[in-house]
């Protein structure tokens, strides 16, 4: 086990550090323990957390690895100056001094705890709050976007880093990250967003509340939009689900399907269909409730596709759960909220209170990358409480739509797949997870290129060992690891 001193008379301090050197141990995969009483450090392997100003001789003689933090005001600044500096090939973050070295005398060299912590608490989403028309945070006001890092997962390059050096001390070997010792994850999911036949009695609904709305020049408009989707709208029965099952039982694995439970409170910009739509599956019509529930019986994991509004509404989210559940009877454990609308202050909240397993929102539309600087499953954190939250998070950092949308780089396959290459390669060089996310819709219609990433991603994975699995079986995999490593 590893032992962890923690040097603060400030409680949220120590909750702070705890949190973010718990994230690390436990990616890396070793048993550990927190302590505020230096008396309770004894031979076995050991790390000090001490203020910058506090590091002394004797201090760094006691302990294998010691790791100074400064003040984390200056991060919490409304737009930091934040820049980048490679050290041994590895981004480092910094506000005032440029580091100087990634170790040296068991010492490290930069100031690791507040880098950390200031990407997996979302700080700048809390300080900065610029978004959309959408109401999303917008990459180019990230700090990783800004230092040209987006598409590198820098927390497992320094979680990678610490591994290699306990490595070298401690005989004990870390337990594995991945089922059958993988040298990486591989995450599949799907956002179902509209179905291939048209269903007649959404446009219906619409117009009828269109009627009731308020305003003139809004009645006339809704009036407008439904019409337009009853008799302009064509419908398109090109692509069936039962594509992506053939292709994923051919590569012996399953993703997860998250589905919308549209309640009569449904907008025009939610997903575009009633689970007791009519879908093709194997060349025959069918009910969305009934098919889905026909995917989890046979491996394939359903998870809530959150309505448009859904992520700062507790009681709509609750309605849409519980809509799903009823008709379909599967067991939804996870969430990805619809446009990956996403507020830091709320949503994580909402989906701890309403008791989801793990959320796999945090990501971009409009570019792929490693929106908290992470490639690995992680407790988010809660500024109201100072802790984390009981929930996992599972950042998604591949999308077909952020490649070939016209919101997103809008490129083709070939340039795509590079860029996906490099992705996937830093991941599997620290022994990551990739969150991937391809919409059924874009398969044979508007961006069959969609198609072809996927197949390269899934060969890759296949060619690689890594671990292909879907949302729910990695978010139960490290719920029961972390178990075993936090004492």
């Amino acid at each position: 086990m590893i032992k962890v001193y923690i040097k603060s008379n400030d409680e949220t301090i120590f909750h702070r550090i705890k949190y973010v050197i718990s994230q690390m141990l436990t990616a890396i995969g070793y048993e550990h323990a927190f302590f505020n009483n230096i008396s309770e450090i004894n031979d076995c392997f050991s790390i000090a957390c001490t203020p910058k100003n506090s590091v002394s001789y004797d201090l760094s003689k006691k302990f294998d690895l010691l790791i100074p933090y400064d003040s984390y005001e200056p991060w919490t600044a409304s737009c930091p100056d934040i820049k980048s500096e490679k050290i041994g090939g590895i981004p480092i973050l910094y506000i005032d001094e440029m580091p100087r070295f990634l170790i040296n005398d068991r010492l490290i060299g930069f100031d690791l705890i507040n880098i950390v912590f200031y990407l997996l608490s979302r700080q700048e989403e809390y300080s900065y709050e610029h978004k959309n028309f959408k109401d999303v945070f917008l990459p180019t006001y990230s700090t990783l976007y800004e230092n040209g890092i987006l598409q590198i997962p820098i927390i497992n390059y320094y979680i990678k880093f610490i591994e290699n050096y306990i490595a070298n001390l401690y005989p004990v070997k870390p337990k594995p990250k991945w089922k059958n010792n993988s040298p990486y994850a591989v995450v599949l999911s799907h956002d179902l967003d509209s179905l291939p036949l048209r269903d007649i009695t959404i446009p219906l609904h619409q117009l009828l509340n269109a009627f009731g709305s308020r305003g003139f020049i809004n009645k006339v408009s809704l009036i407008k939009n439904s019409l337009v989707d009853m008799f302009l709208i064509p419908s398109d029965s090109n692509w069936q689900l039962s594509c992506w099952l053939d292709k994923e039982r051919e590569y012996n694995c399953s993703s997860t399907f998250f589905i919308a439970g549209n309640t009569k409170r449904r907008l025009r910009s939610d997903p575009y269909y009633w689970l007791s739509s009519k879908i093709i599956h194997n060349g025959q019509k069918i009910r969305l409730s009934d098919l889905a529930k026909s995917f989890e019986d046979i491996g394939w994991e359903i998870g809530l596709h959150g309505s448009y509004n859904s992520y700062k509404d507790e009681n709509l989210l609750r309605k849409e759960r519980d809509l799903l559940v009823k008709q379909t009877g599967c067991n939804i454990k996870g969430i990805r909220h619809h446009n990956l609308r996403f507020d830091v202050k709320e949503t994580w909240k909402i989906h701890e209170n309403l008791g989801f397993t793990y959320d796999t929102t945090l990501g971009y539309n409009e570019v792929n990358g490693f929106r908290a600087g992470i490639a690995f499953p992680f407790n988010p954190y809660d500024f109201h409480t100072e802790r984390e939250y009981n929930l996992l998070e599972l950042p998604m950092s591949i999308m077909d739509g952020s490649f070939f949308c016209n919101y997103g780089e809008n490129i083709d396959a070939q340039k795509a797949i590079l860029r996906c290459k490099k992705m996937i390669n830093a991941v599997e060089e620290t022994g990551g997870m990739l969150v991937v996310n391809f919409h059924p819709n874009f398969y044979q219609t508007t961006l069959p290129d969609s198609w072809k990433l996927y197949k390269y991603i899934l060969d890759y994975a296949r060619k690689s060992g890594a671990w292909v699995a879907n949302c729910g079986e990695i978010a139960d995999w490290w719920s029961e690891r972390r178990k075993l490593l936090s004492i």
